[in-house]
C-alpha cells in the first residue's frame, strides 16, 4: 500500500472513530464535514493591484496538489493548468506555454490552496503542530503551523472557535508583484452538499490588500481525473456563470 493511499485509509478511520480525542487537524476536516477532495468555485473578485478592477474566475483543485486557474476576459478565456509536474498556459484551448520548473508561480498556487483544503496536511512530508497564543492569527481561537520537509515552506492555519478554517498564510509567486506572504481570510460560510465551505476570501499579499472574493457557486467533491489538468476543455465548470 502507498503512503498515500495509507494516509487516505487513515483520515477515513479517524473520521470515523468514536469517543476518542481527534487530533486538531482531523478535528477541523470533521467540522467541515469531511474530506474536501475536488473543488471547483466560480468567482467574482474584485482586484486592487496589478490590474485593479472586477475580475472573474474559475479555481479547480484536486487532491492532492492538481491546479487550475480559468480568467474570463472579453476576448475569451486564459488557462493555466497543474497537472502535478508541470504547468501549462492556453489562451482558449490554444496552447501557449509549458514549464516544468520547480519555482513555477503557479505550482505555490496549487500548495497554497492544498493547504487551505486541509486534507493534503496529512501527507507524510509535511509537520503540523500547533501555534503558540502570539503567532495566532488575529481572530483566530486556535491555530496550526504546516512546515513542507520538501522546501521548507511554512504556513499558517487559524481556526475559529467551530473548528472552521478562517486564515491561512504563507508563500506565493504573484506575477508581476514577485514572492511574498500571502494572507487569505475565509468567511460567509454555507452547507454545500454537505460540507461547510467559505464563499468569501480576502486576499492581502504583504500588509497591502490584494483581492476581494466571492464566490458564485462552489462544487465540493466532483468527479475529477487527474488528466484533466493537461487540457482545459477537460476541465468541468459549476453552474452557469452570470
Amino acid at each position: 500500500m502507498s503512503a498515500r493511499a495509507a494516509a487516505c485509509i487513515g483520515l477515513a478511520l479517524a473520521l470515523a472513530g468514536g469517543c476518542a480525542p481527534r487530533p486538531p487537524l482531523v478535528r477541523a476536516i470533521h467540522a467541515r464535514g469531511g474530506p474536501l477532495r475536488a473543488v471547483v468555485r466560480e468567482v467574482e473578485a474584485e482586484v486592487f493591484v496589478g490590474a485593479p478592477g472586477r475580475w472573474s474566475w474559475r479555481t479547480t483543485f484536486l487532491y492532492p496538489d492538481r491546479y487550475a486557474w480559468t480568467i474570463f476576459t472579453a476576448a475569451g478565456a486564459d488557462h493555466y493548468l497543474f497537472d502535478g509536474a508541470m504547468t501549462r498556459a492556453f489562451v482558449d484551448n490554444n496552447p501557449v506555454s509549458v514549464d516544468a520548473a520547480p519555482d513555477a508561480p503557479l505550482r505555490s498556487h496549487a500548495r497554497f490552496t492544498a493547504v487551505a483544503n486541509l486534507d493534503a496536511l496529512l501527507l507524510p512530508g509535511v509537520q503540523v503542530t500547533p501555534l503558540p497564543a502570539p503567532e495566532l492569527p488575529e481572530g483566530a481561537a486556535w491555530g496550526l503551523g504546516a512546515v513542507f520537509a520538501g522546501d521548507g515552506a511554512r504556513y499558517r492555519l487559524g481556526f475559529d472557535a467551530r473548528d472552521l478554517l478562517v486564515h491561512v498564510d504563507g508563500p506565493l509567486r504573484l506575477p508581476p508583484l514577485g514572492a511574498g506572504t500571502v494572507s487569505a481570510r475565509f468567511a460567509d460560510f454555507h452547507r454545500t452538499n454537505g460540507l461547510f465551505l467559505p464563499y468569501r476570501t480576502v486576499y492581502a499579499f504583504g500588509a497591502a490588500p490584494l483581492a476581494d472574493e466571492r464566490a458564485i457557486a462552489v462544487c465540493p467533491n466532483v468527479r475529477l481525473a487527474p488528466e484533466a489538468f493537461r487540457m482545459p476543455a477537460a476541465l468541468p465548470s459549476c453552474g452557469m456563470r452570470r
